[in-house]
């Protein structure tokens, strides 16, 4: 326990620092690049300089440990404990001064998440969890919702960059079926905090298929340690490094009310 604590502590010191990090840059210009084609996967210079601080604090705190980070990839040595970082999930948001982005920092332990933190700067809102302790909002614990009618429930999802991918059309698939049966559905732009929404009884589910680890690996700890239920689309118990890059998360309740739309 002693342990998953002081995980948990670096954790939240490099998104809280990361986050101011962010906050300084919000309103400012942003040198730009892009991955892979067009203009729909953009980084930033915040982007970069988020991480580094992220990188940084888990370095000096944890030499010994694996970190894998969306703008620099796999760094330090291989180990059984792996840091899966996003610096600044929802950074289409961020450049057009959208306020609604954080910073995902999870650790795993021979690939199961044991700590969890996003930190969403513009709301000062620090959503942590370690396994088997519970998930919090600024220290206050939180639970799913209660929800259990579809056309009832407010559902979050999200799409894949990759607009030519067999993942972005399932996307659409499921969103026309979906969109038709709850009581609505919203599109936040990041999966990290989207997940926080449903930890904290926003939502009462979230799905995306696509997206990459770093974007739910603290996300679907939450959920599970909010009393909430996550899986593919199949209905499986969700693993990171699974065959199936998909996410449903719910309340538990909504899950076998949504489960039939990804396979009907």
């Amino acid at each position: 326990m002693a342990e998953l604590t002081e995980f948990l502590e670096v954790a939240e010191r490099a998104a809280s620092e990361a986050g101011k990090v962010l906050l300084e840059r919000l309103d400012g210009q942003h040198e730009v690049g892009f991955k892979g084609e067009g203009h729909h996967n953009p980084f930033s210079q915040a982007d970069k300089q988020a991480e580094s601080v992220v990188l940084g604090i888990i370095n000096d705190a944890f030499p010994e440990h694996t970190t894998i980070s969306e703008e620099s990839g796999q760094g330090g040595s291989p180990s059984e404990y792996c840091w899966y970082i996003d610096p600044l999930d929802g950074t289409v948001n961020f450049l057009h001064g959208f306020r609604y982005f954080g910073v995902s920092v999870a650790l795993a332990h021979r690939g199961e998440v044991i700590v969890g933190v996003v930190y969403d700067p513009v709301l000062n809102e620090m959503f942590t969890a370690f396994r088997g302790g519970g998930a919090y909002l600024n220290g206050r614990q939180v639970r799913v919702s209660a929800t259990a009618r579809m056309d009832e429930c407010l559902l979050g999802m999200s799409f894949p960059y990759d607009r030519a991918s067999g993942e972005f059309r399932a996307s659409i698939e499921y969103f026309t079926r979906l969109v038709k049966s709850g009581q609505a559905m919203r599109r936040g732009g990041s999966t990290a905090l989207s997940l926080c929404d449903v930890a904290c009884g926003r939502y009462d589910g979230f799905y995306v298929v696509g997206n990459e680890i770093w974007d739910y690996a603290a996300g679907i700890l939450l959920v599970s340690e909010a009393g909430g239920m996550v899986t593919d689309f199949t209905g499986a118990p969700f693993r990171i490094h699974g065959e199936r890059n998909e996410v449903l998360a719910t309340n538990g309740r909504m899950h076998p009310l949504i489960l039939p739309y990804f396979t009907g």
